[in-house]
């Protein structure tokens, strides 16, 4: 579909795929196109690639979705390990509970799981930093005590146990254990 020399720019491609994934929990590059009323070829010239824009599609929602469980943490009351582990059900819970997440994870797993869970669409990574975030603050405030794992190594931890989580049905059919994940995400914390 031409754009008449319609200039897209990355920002707007973004904002477009947005609204389109949360709509649908898809994003076939075609009907992005059309909606930019643009070409696909110039589409895949404004943002890359398909994992790349999802890739950040995903991670601005997750994003979002951390920031509001974070600010509901700490007006829970909880302190310290509690608090992070209260942090971490919430997102859990609400990632679970966003239909468009769990119809991209039905309709298209194999996309879904490389896309959350590698380097093809860095939400991996973005998480794991912004986890080191919040354990670096806790226990620069004296919130927690030093970690047992540091914290990198703990903030990759406790992503990828959230992963098993979140994803575990769509990586081995199994119905996660929340309680378990609970345990193991402690175990990290406290090194025991």
């Amino acid at each position: 579909m031409g754009g008449g020399g319609r200039v897209v720019d990355y920002p707007t491609a973004l904002a477009a795929a947005r609204r389109r994934f949360v709509a649908t929990g898809a994003l076939p590059m075609d009907a992005l196109a059309g909606d930019l009323w643009i070409s696909r070829a110039t589409l895949y010239r404004v943002v890359g690639n398909r994992d790349r824009l999802l890739g950040d599609v995903l991670w601005r929602l997750a994003h979002a979705t951390l920031r509001g469980v974070t600010r509901t943490a700490r007006e829970s009351g909880l302190v310290g390990v509690d608090r992070l582990l209260y942090l971490s059900r919430l997102f859990r819970t609400r990632v679970a509970r966003f239909p468009p997440v769990q119809r991209f994870l039905h309709d298209d797993p194999a996309d879904a799981v490389r896309i959350l869970t590698t380097s093809a669409g860095g939400v991996h990574a973005r998480m794991v930093a912004a986890w080191a975030g919040l354990l670096r603050q806790a226990v620069d405030t004296g919130e927690l005590d030093d970690l047992p794992y540091g914290v990198e190594e703990t903030a990759y931890l406790l992503v990828r146990i959230g992963e098993s989580s979140l994803y575990g049905g769509v990586l081995s059919g199994i119905v996660p254990d929340d309680r378990l994940g609970d345990d193991l995400r402690r175990a990290v914390l406290c090194g025991r």
